[in-house]
């Protein structure tokens, strides 16, 4: 009996050790922020990027984070990237609805706007248009529009699909940026995005 007791304490122990020891990987790798805000994060709108990303004093649970969601991100004074998965109402995006991307100029010498699935990968689709940036739109344009969705609307309109994805996010380098005023909190704007319809045949 006293062997069985000990047998099974020893097993608690082990089970124990394991759930603790994945427990405290799991929130020094970041891992448990993924989809939330993560101290130290900026919210413009509904845009979200932190300015640790890049920096020497980012910690080792956002560098964590960067290795994993973050392939091949550039040092802070390069770019800043920023992230929105949700409308200007607050709502989730989803691939089979179509949504207005509306901007200006920002306070960077070049950006991009990139569409990523629910696996955090360009959609699998073979439509060539995985995102629009500032070569792409004339000054004339400015602010400048285009449509987030399944479909192309128009054969010379501004274009980023959403098909072979089922949820999706959108990232926004800005590249050499200027940072004084991005950190400043007075930067304006920033790209809205309207739902406009839903293909609910699509979602089946």
């Amino acid at each position: 009996m006293k062997t069985r007791t000990t047998i099974l304490v020893s097993f608690a122990c082990v089970v124990g050790g394991f759930v603790c020891g994945a427990g405290g990987a799991l929130i020094h790798s970041g891992q448990n922020q993924l989809g939330s805000d993560a101290p130290g994060t900026v919210v413009d709108g509904t845009w979200k990027t932190d300015f640790e990303i890049g920096s020497e004093n980012a910690s080792g649970a956002l560098r964590a984070r960067v290795a994993r969601k973050g392939l091949f991100a550039l040092s802070r004074s390069e770019a800043v990237y920023y992230t929105r998965n949700v409308d200007d109402e607050g709502r989730d995006l989803f691939a089979h609805c179509t949504y207005r991307l509306s901007g200006s100029g920002f306070p960077a010498e070049w950006w991009s706007v990139t569409l990523y699935d629910q696996d955090s990968f360009l959609a699998r689709n073979r439509d060539d248009a995985a995102s629009i940036n500032k070569d792409g739109i004339s000054p004339s344009e400015e602010p400048w529009r285009a449509s987030v969705g399944p479909e192309r609307p128009s054969p010379d309109g501004h274009w980023i699909s959403t098909s072979g994805a089922e949820t999706f996010d959108l990232t926004l380098r800005l590249y050499r940026p200027h940072l004084a005023r991005l950190m400043s909190s007075q930067v304006t704007g920033f790209p809205t995005l309207e739902l406009l319809s839903c293909d609910e045949e699509r979602s089946s």
